[in-house]
């Protein structure tokens, strides 16, 4: 006999799958399309229907998280069709287009990294990093810093804006970005101007912001 406990939460959720269902296909709503898809997954382990939902709810309705989650699946291959970068990128840059912080931060990462026998361009990536920041996505910021605290191709080292983002970052609730800005400010990096005071309640802050 199945337990308790599990026969509720499988009820429970046959319920929310009914609530996304309706909302996607009903009332036509995008966010509702997009939980439904996140319900195939998780609830259902159906990744190929939910690539079916995400890709309607991408490339029809123009939800910008949706074409983020078919993005992911072409970068990681967690879905029916195997990696392809080339492809995620495509979708990461609609995403980014269609309002999604994360696509921007997710596009920087491939153009970071370089894929299928395109070197790294680290002067895209930082467009995109950019962008995201700008947003208010606090990975995007801390992926900008890292580029000019370390200096890359055409990307010159930049220890005064390696600060400026890390501490954005920091502010958006990035741990690393507050432990970085806290260094930096500790050690006076590249010229900064030490500030241990600064550099103690940055750590402080690191810390909570790992809790």
């Amino acid at each position: 006999m199945e337990p308790v406990e599990e026969k509720t939460a499988a009820e429970y959720l046959d319920k929310l799958g009914a609530v996304f269902h309706y909302d996607c296909y009903t009332e036509k709503k995008p966010e509702g399309c997009h939980q439904y898809a996140e319900y195939l997954i998780v609830a259902k382990k159906d990744p190929s229907k939910a690539f079916e939902v995400f890709n309607n709810c991408c490339h029809q309705m123009k939800f910008s998280e949706s074409c983020l989650a078919l993005g992911n699946m072409y970068l990681t291959g967690n879905g029916p069709h195997p990696k392809e970068f080339s492809k995620a990128l495509q979708l990461f840059d609609t995403a980014c287009e269609l309002g999604s912080m994360g696509g921007c931060n997710n596009s920087g990462l491939v153009h970071q990294n370089g894929y299928e026998g395109q070197p790294p361009d680290y002067q895209k990536a930082l467009q995109c990093f950019h962008r995201s920041c700008e947003g208010g996505f606090k990975n995007g910021c801390f992926n900008e810093s890292i580029i000019y605290l370390q200096g890359k191709e055409k990307v010159p080292k930049d220890m005064s804006k390696a600060l400026e983002y890390s501490l954005k970052s920091c502010e958006l609730g990035h741990p690393w970005g507050c432990a970085n800005a806290s260094r930096m400010l500790k050690l006076g990096d590249g010229g900064l101007e030490r500030n241990e005071k600064r550099a103690e309640e940055l750590l402080k802050k690191a810390k909570q912001h790992k809790c």
